[in-house]
């Protein structure tokens, strides 16, 4: 006796923002952040845009039986288990469900302005000094918050950092990052923390792991607390892991990522993010890491095996302000300083840096690889790999 065929229903989540290009799929779950790309997958693309059809509803129904389930069961079986779509077994009086896309709801006349305040993440840098002496620590200072050492031994005012925190007292979703030098030679260091925590800011501690030596967890909250790692590990300093710090892997080979991967395992690490650094050698684990060109790529550090672990989108410049120990204001370290916090009235150093932000936006709808994109709609800003000359020529249709 053969078998009826079974009606399915299947519907993307709610907070899943679909982009179809050609035959690129991208689906981005908003909650989370978490992503999948399908590359070239004609059958799936045609899925999608069956899907977002305004008579669809946001609802496609599919028999068992059917060449267009099986053509599509693959991609439908990956999206459920990423939790960004439902499949449904259809049952006698199951009434059709309709889902709001964004195709459906506008949402596309969402401003900038509405997405993330200019100057709502901050990077201090309250001193220069450092008794390490890491060769590659200037080339990471400018692509990621990470420490460096500079000549001159110059330290912040810690008014500077009691004025702008009167400044944005009360702002919501204000981060402040404090970095170094090792951050700890400060001489106002304990003042400085103390400031800082009487405060509502959330504040983020960046310090090398060979300067986590000195009693860094007496005086910063080990939660507040992010150590950057770099490989290989010198396996002479005396540092040790603990469960509340968040760790800042840097990575700039293959074996650097194989040795990451090993270190996470056997110290049990949980919190922790990468940070694939640009240093010359290796540009081609750069260009697959970077630019999101792996076909069926999830990047959610919950979802993802270890390997697809990284911080996949540089959002280095996004709405980020950084401020030197001489008061210079940064947008950007490949731009020259907007202003400087002991000369300029802090109004103006924040008009200049919401103009330097706004006018860096702009630049991504300008920019000649963005028009067919996937994520012209939700990628961060051009990050410094972008321009003005990309180190890499960018086909997001041929992927090459």
């Amino acid at each position: 006796m053969s078998t009826l065929p079974t009606t399915f229903r299947f519907h993307l989540n709610p907070y899943v923002y679909p982009v179809v290009k050609n035959d690129n799929v991208l689906l981005l779950n908003t909650k989370n952040m978490n992503a999948i790309i399908f590359n070239q997958k004609e059958q799936c693309a045609r899925l999608m845009e069956r899907l977002l059809e305004p008579a669809s509803f946001g609802v496609l129904e599919f028999s068992s039986d059917s060449y267009k389930y099986s053509y599509c069961k693959d991609y439908i079986d990956k999206i459920c288990d990423l939790n960004m779509g439902v499949l449904t077994r259809v049952r006698r009086g199951m009434k059709r469900p309709a889902v709001l896309t964004p195709y459906l709801v506008r949402m596309h006349s969402t401003t900038k302005d509405d997405l993330r305040k200019p100057g709502s993440n901050i990077t201090l840098v309250i001193n220069e000094d450092c008794p390490q002496d890491c060769s590659l620590c200037s080339k990471y200072f400018t692509q990621f918050k990470c420490c460096t050492r500079t000549e001159g031994g110059a330290v912040m005012d810690p008014q500077l950092i009691m004025d702008l925190l009167q400044d944005v007292s009360g702002t919501q979703s204000f981060v402040i990052n404090i970095c170094g030098g090792d951050i700890t030679l400060h001489p106002r260091f304990p003042e400085i923390v103390t400031t800082l925590s009487e405060s509502s800011i959330r504040c983020r501690y960046h310090l090398h792991y060979k300067n986590c030596i000195n009693g860094i967890e007496k005086m910063v909250k080990p939660r507040d607390t992010v150590v950057i790692i770099d490989f290989p590990i010198d396996k002479q300093v005396s540092f040790s892991p603990l469960e509340d710090y968040t760790y800042n892997f840097i990575i700039t080979s293959p074996e650097d990522l194989e040795s990451c991967r090993k270190y996470v395992q056997d110290n049990e690490i949980i919190n922790f993010y990468i940070s694939i650094a640009n240093t010359g050698p290796h540009t081609d684990f750069l260009k697959e890491h970077v630019f999101l060109l792996q076909d069926d790529l999830a990047c959610g550090c919950g979802l993802l095996s270890f390997n697809e672990r990284v911080r996949i989108v540089n959002n280095h410049y996004f709405y980020r302000t950084f401020i030197l120990p001489n008061g210079d204001v940064y947008g950007s370290f490949d731009a020259p300083a907007v202003a400087n916090m002991y000369r300029n009235p802090i109004s103006y150093v924040k008009d200049t840096i919401n103009l330097f932000h706004t006018e860096l936006w702009n630049k991504t709808w300008d920019s000649s690889v963005c028009p067919n994109c996937l994520f012209k709609y939700i990628c961060p800003l051009l990050s410094r790999y972008d321009f003005p000359d990309p180190l890499f020529p960018t086909n997001i249709e041929g992927h090459e």
